[in-house]
């Protein structure tokens, strides 16, 4: 794979219903954007870190810790329900529009402060050294998942054997943490997600998403109680 120009992307709308002003309540002293926009600006792997909001104090508080706001998000692409994809195209339409072509992008949500520079040139190495379209960040699990029948309860994984936990081969979960997409596929498809995909796999500690009154306690006894490796 030849050399690429790759575009940092920092989605950060203002609303937020469950923990009021999410992106910007501090954490360890910081608000929470800027973990990930420090973490962006560390990463030799991105050439252009760029966030995306609809909210002028969020881009204030951005461009104070280094981030480009080259634009403001339009209303519409930040409600509840306006799904990632609509705002990724948004941006790079508008950078395209501003003279800025990429041919890789990597998606970081604000929410994930545990994530670091390290993490993020490691996932774009996997990207960048294999014949792939997108990858994402994951997390092993080896904890078994049931649903509500009318029959009664149901086992959904680990159906074939009743192994002791750690006999188990691990299961993975998206932590929302890193995606690296190639532009042209995501253009295609709308998918961040698309084509021939590798995992980068994360610690469960280090994939804490900020979701949650709890999770932002959570994240702050990490940060300053527990020693993270970068």
């Amino acid at each position: 794979m030849t050399e690429s120009t790759v575009l940092g992307l920092i989605p950060a709308r203002g609303g937020s219903k469950r923990v009021p002003r999410k992106n910007i309540r501090e954490l360890a002293g910081t608000p929470l954007i800027a973990h990930s926009i420090q973490a962006a600006r560390d990463a030799t792997a991105i050439d252009s870190l760029v966030v995306s909001t609809d909210d002028e104090e969020i881009a204030e508080v951005a461009e104070s810790h280094g981030a480009r706001v080259p634009f403001i998000r339009p209303s519409e692409l930040a409600t509840d329900e306006a799904p990632t994809a609509p705002v990724i195209s948004h941006a790079l339409e508008t950078l395209h529009d501003m003279g800025e072509a990429y041919d890789a992008f990597v998606l970081l949500q604000p929410t994930s402060p545990l994530r670091t520079a390290t993490h993020i040139d490691e996932a774009y190495s996997l990207y960048e050294e294999s014949d792939i379209d997108s990858v994402i960040s994951v997390y092993p699990t080896y904890d078994t998942r049931w649903e509500r029948t009318s029959e009664g309860a149901k086992k959904l994984n680990y159906t074939d054997a009743g192994k002791r936990r750690q006999d188990r081969d691990p299961e993975y979960v998206i932590n929302g943490a890193i995606y690296v997409t190639d532009v042209e596929q995501f253009l295609q498809t709308e998918e961040t997600i698309t084509g021939t995909t590798k995992m980068y796999e994360m610690t469960e500690r280090e994939s804490v998403d900020i979701d949650t009154p709890f999770d932002l306690w959570l994240a702050e006894q990490i940060l300053t109680e527990w020693e993270t490796h970068d």
